[in-house]
């Protein structure tokens, strides 16, 4: 059984939900947009509206439970739990962008499925990364670890379970360790290293790869980690007929005073205790067209958001994918890390 057998379309009808639970012989199937788990429908939800008679074309909303218990993939201790406590069949298991990722049963089988995608990934990990000195006076931003592994391989390991295999790592601060490392340890992918003789920024770098990197890519910087459906994201990108996809995160910000509005006059208008604003964040995860290599000049200083406002005027399509705050994670400062850490479940 794969987990696509146990994922029903929000779309679908009463009578397509009682052919997939007869199908796969599982007492319970999971509703969802996209890959977005949305609610949950047990063979006693379709017996209960059975009993009534009901219209079978009916959309599943009329008896999907739209609170379904699910837990991070990490949390084995919950889902372990909640089979003690209750006579679940079977939990969901859901990244932090709320994407159904697995499905575990109660007798301890799992089934989890990664769509594959074989694109290249460009890492940019020749910054200095003053932010998080004093851990990068000794070693450089890639190799600060998260637990036993460094951000960067982690990075990497996130990519390979969805098919990539060739990495292109551009480096420049303390490059040596970062080729040290990967080479000594047991790998399925393959790893080539750009130098930089002096530091190009965040887009100038791509310049080395000509000739290298023939096809779309993704470009990630060195320090964070998005967990979200990374094929999701490629399949938009080929939809939509982008020539950069950028994918942003949601971002709250809460002021924690009572904002005051006035007019043009000094005089008060009202007043906002504690508002929290809104606003999509760069995450610093790109999926590119190959053209941007090909076209970079080299040897010249160049930001990629500075790439991106340049393609934008001569008019290819800039599209966006927005995923959770839960889902992006910054390594970049101390307090971060450790949210990262906590997130990941390791010390």
């Amino acid at each position: 059984m794969k987990l696509q057998d146990l994922l029903l379309d929000e779309k679908a009808s009463v009578k397509q939900a009682i052919e997939k639970l007869e199908k796969v012989r599982c007492k319970t199937v999971y509703v969802v947009k996209g890959r977005k788990l949305l609610a949950s429908i047990s063979d006693g939800d379709v017996r209960r509206f059975t009993l009534k008679s009901e219209d079978m074309n009916q959309g599943i909303a009329c008896i999907a439970n739209y609170t379904p218990h699910a837990f991070y993939e990490s949390d084995k201790n919950g889902w372990k739990k909640i089979f003690q406590q209750s006579e679940l069949y079977s939990v969901p298991l859901v990244n932090y962008n709320d994407e159904i990722v697995g499905v575990v049963f109660r007798n301890g089988t799992v089934i989890k499925e990664q769509e594959q995608m074989d694109i290249p990934v460009v890492m940019m990990a020749g910054g200095k990364g003053t932010r998080l000195h004093p851990y990068t006076k000794i070693l450089p931003k890639a190799l600060i670890p998260v637990g036993d592994i460094p951000i960067s391989e982690r990075i990497i390991n996130r990519f390979c379970e969805c098919g990539c295999r060739d990495f292109f790592i551009l480096v420049n601060h303390k490059s040596a360790m970062i080729r040290s490392y990967f080479d000594n340890i047991e790998k399925n992918y393959r790893i080539q290293y750009m130098e930089e003789a002096e530091p190009l920024g965040t887009g100038g770098g791509l310049s080395l790869l000509k000739g290298f990197v023939k096809r779309d890519f993704v470009l990630t910087n060195c320090d964070i980690l998005i967990d979200a459906d990374y094929t999701a994201i490629y399949k938009i990108h080929l939809k939509k007929g982008n020539f950069i996809t950028m994918v942003l995160s949601e971002y709250d910000s809460k002021i924690p005073y009572g904002v005051v509005e006035i007019d043009q006059e000094n005089n008060y208008q009202k007043v906002t205790e504690k508002p929290t604003f809104q606003y999509l964040i760069n995450t610093g995860v790109y999926i590119v067209n190959q053209r941007v290599i090909e076209e970079m000049p080299e040897n010249t200083i160049m930001d990629f958001p500075d790439i991106i406002e340049k393609y934008k005027r001569q008019g290819e399509r800039i599209g966006c994918y927005v995923i959770k705050e839960s889902a992006y994670m910054d390594m970049g400062q101390f307090e971060e890390l450790e949210k990262m850490k906590e997130k990941l479940n390791v010390q």
